[in-house]
């Protein structure tokens, strides 16, 4: 695909851009849809489905692209997928079985902490002090969320155990940023995750195709097949096609912003239609996690701007040759 210019100085002057901000509705709004279709499904077998469609969708989009890429480079993204992402997948779906929509939207957001932390230790890039204070900051919000709860509630060990699977869930894909880092860079980022989640469907449906069988299908609506529509093909995988020609035609600053968004979106409706109700601590800890997500991504002499580190926008930076 060609190159596609950037924009001219009027199109970045635009104070909304429609585009990403239907993604980051998209998102926030699929994690409630999410939470609600694992009333009826078994969390592994609704993942066996999603992820076939999904699988599906994205070997038809690499077949339309006709972007072919050496074998040892397929060999080993689909190594990454069948691992690291089918096992984040996988955590994630269950982590949100067992907590509440909202403090695993917030959760799985502190990925770009673990990021951070994982350059930092392997030596990859610079870790400031303002990123360090930033990941501290990122700590003391997420305790604030998971600790904050307005008394007690019977639910509350399965609700601990969730969260702490959800923030193994964000380690896993902070783990996959990095170890997918020179493949997004050389190929771009929407060839990586094509296949990388075309091999992690593979192994989720292995997993969980016999819990898929078993569905309660007599109890899926009309209203549960048109959801999962919406976890699939519009918040999957129309919802990364926007996000990544969004940021080829502007840049991943500009992109950057939007994802602060997703976690408030996800508060909102499931307050709305899952009637979830966060505690005043709660809440105070959603806004300090962010704060402290923000501080983790500003890059050495970048200032107080909305860049991710560098790992992350040397990729997206690339994403135009994929």
């Amino acid at each position: 695909m060609a190159q596609v210019p950037y924009p001219s100085p009027a199109t970045g002057r635009r104070m909304i851009d429609p585009a990403l901000l239907s993604v980051a509705l998209f998102w926030g709004a699929g994690n409630v849809v999410l939470k609600w279709l694992l009333d009826v499904f078994d969390p592994a077998g609704l993942f066996a489905l999603r992820m076939a469609a999904a699988a599906l969708l994205m070997g038809a989009l690499l077949l339309i692209r006709r972007r072919a890429i050496a074998s040892r480079d397929a060999l080993m993204l689909m190594l990454i997928g069948g691992g690291i992402v089918a096992a984040q997948l996988l955590s994630f779906v269950y982590a949100m079985s067992m907590t509440t929509a909202s403090e695993g939207s917030l959760l799985i957001s502190t990925a770009p902490v673990w990021t951070a932390i994982m350059v930092a230790l392997l030596g990859m890039e610079i870790v400031t002090g303002l990123n360090w204070l930033g990941i501290v900051i990122a700590f003391g919000g997420v305790a604030m969320v998971v600790l904050g709860r307005a008394g007690p509630a019977p639910d509350a060990p399965a609700r601990l155990a969730g969260d702490m699977l959800m923030i193994g869930s964000a380690c896993l894909y902070g783990l996959y940023m990095v170890v997918s880092k020179r493949w997004m860079v050389r190929l771009g980022a929407l060839q990586v995750v094509c296949y990388t989640f075309i091999a992690s469907g593979i192994v989720l449906v292995i997993v969980g195709y016999r819990q898929a069988l078993a569905t309660p299908w007599q109890q899926v609506t009309w209203g549960h097949w048109l959801g999962f529509f919406h976890v699939v093909v519009i918040a999957g995988v129309l919802g990364i096609l926007i996000w990544y020609r969004s940021i080829r035609l502007t840049t991943a600053s500009s992109t950057a912003v939007y994802q602060y968004l997703v976690p408030g979106i996800s508060v909102v409706a499931a307050a709305i239609f899952l009637h979830e109700r966060l505690a005043l601590l709660q809440m105070i800890g959603i806004a300090v996690t962010l704060v402290g997500v923000y501080l983790a991504r500003v890059p050495p002499g970048g200032g107080l701007r909305l860049f991710p580190l560098p790992s992350l926008r040397q990729a997206q930076g690339k994403q135009g040759g994929g």
